[in-house]
């Protein structure tokens, strides 16, 4: 009977050994780099390529509603107001980066 209580104790032991020295070891889990879509390796650059891709796709359509109804005045002020738009958020991303201001809270 000794041997049995031994033998459980023992066993119960390495048990509980074991399982405390598990969780332990993956306590901290390895760094890994935030990947944006992208490719960018950092949220600003994230932000100005996402920026250039929109501002890109704008201009296709100007230019395509350009070539469908031909209005130069009209492409004109478009164009003229989408580089404004384009410039200000440009503006605003470099802002953030020169103050390290996070894009979201």
């Amino acid at each position: 009977m000794k041997n049995k209580k031994y033998i459980a104790g023992v066993l119960a032991l390495a048990l509980g050994l074991g399982i405390t020295a598990v969780p332990s070891a993956e306590a901290a889990p390895a760094v890994q780099s935030l990947d944006y879509i992208n490719g960018a390796t950092n949220e600003y650059s994230f932000r100005m390529k996402e920026e250039a891709r929109v501002h890109e796709q704008n201009v296709r359509k100007i230019r395509f509603e350009f070539r469908r109804d031909g209005d130069q005045e009209k492409y004109d002020r478009a164009m003229k107001e989408e580089q404004r738009r384009h410039d200000r958020a440009v503006k605003q991303i470099k802002r953030d980066y020169d103050q390290r201001t996070p894009w979201r809270r």
